[in-house]
């Protein structure tokens, strides 16, 4: 029998939809700053799409053991503003830059990305105060605008990188990549002005250094990074200079905001033989109960639906009911049949 559907059950499958799709995509995508699942303009998913537009494996690494899963001679990792400390879990990133791994950490006035700088036995570290020119910036003099070494491969395209609130970089044994302008200051004490304590000159934001076989770079500002923040002056540009000369690209989630509860689950998935097996398997019980129920709903829903009908109908009404519905009967048998679809409906039970 064919349901009509009435406005509420309109709207109750209007509402199931509507919370379903909401499930997904907060289950595949992150509000958090630098996430690489987001694709706000606070995320950083444009570096995970920059990574694989260039045909590079990308890993999202959940775990430091991910640093030993791909070669270290071909990659390039990147830590974000890291919240936590690695503590003894640096060791396994030190052993992969001295291996011949390519380091990117990016900070500004956090302390996880100096600690992390210092394990894996790198010189370089970030100032952490913020850098501010009042002559050579983006919107406002919060954005100062830094000259890139046009010599090094990692910046012979780059010109003009533009940092958002970004802090300085003390380079140690670094080379520096790109520096801010002569009008640039350090705001020691945050009041957004230049003070009698606070001094002019230019300073590296990006540097690089050799350490072991391998490399680290340090950027005094994650923010180049961010998808609203990556057609600003050249840091597009830079960000495919870096990805494009490694064939992987692993970034490290480890220790930063959470994951989007979809995503996680995947990833451990992938990381689980056994729970690989358990859900395919989950998946098949579903199809397959589905597929055997699937002809049997209608059936029930069809008797529920002619019992509900004669319940709110006449002697007469039913019986015409079934002459229209079986024409080849004679009279006898329609009047048996329509005394039996009325005392079933009286008994409340459900009848063919």
């Amino acid at each position: 029998m064919r349901r009509d559907w009435s406005v509420p059950d309109l709207l109750l499958g209007t509402l199931i939809i509507a919370m379903t799709l909401s499930f997904v995509v907060a289950g595949v995508t992150s509000a958090a700053a630098f996430g690489a699942f987001n694709t706000d303009w606070d995320g950083t998913s444009e570096v995970r799409a920059a990574a694989e537009d260039v045909g590079a494996s990308t890993t999202i690494a959940r775990n430091v053991s991910a640093y030993g899963t791909i070669p270290a001679n071909r990659s390039l990792a990147v830590v974000f503003s890291p919240d936590e400390s690695y503590d003894q879990e640096a060791s396994k990133i030190r052993s992969y830059v001295r291996s011949g791994g390519t380091l990117l950490v990016a900070e500004d006035y956090g302390t996880g990305g100096n600690e992390l700088l210092t394990a894996v036995g790198a010189t370089a570290r970030v100032d952490g105060r913020p850098l501010r020119d009042e002559r050579r910036a983006g919107p406002s003099p919060a954005f100062p605008k830094a000259s890139a070494n046009d010599t090094h491969p990692h910046t012979a395209r780059v010109d003009t990188l533009v940092l958002n609130h970004g802090s300085a970089v003390k380079p140690g044994n670094a080379t520096t990549l790109a520096a801010s302008s002569s009008f640039s200051y350090l705001d020691g004490n945050r009041n957004e002005g230049l003070d009698d304590t606070e001094s002019l000159r230019s300073r590296p934001v990006v540097t690089t250094e050799r350490v072991g076989e391998g490399t680290v770079i340090v950027v005094s500002d994650p923010s180049i990074f961010l998808n609203s923040m990556l057609s600003r002056g050249d840091n597009g540009v830079f960000l495919n200079a870096l990805v494009e000369q490694h064939d992987y690209v692993l970034l490290d989630v480890s220790h930063t905001s959470a994951l989007p509860p979809l995503v996680a689950l995947q990833l451990s998935l992938q990381n689980s033989p056994l729970g690989i097996v358990v859900v395919g398997a989950l998946t098949i019980a579903a199809v397959l109960t589905a597929a055997s129920g699937r002809s049997y709903v209608p059936r029930i829903w069809n008797r529920s639906g002619e019992t509900l009908e004669s319940l709110t109908l006449s002697k007469d009404d039913v019986r015409t009911a079934v002459r229209r519905r079986h024409p080849d009967w004679d009279q006898e048998r329609i009047r048996r049949v329509t005394d039996s679809l009325i005392q079933a409906a009286g008994d409340n039970r459900t009848d063919d």
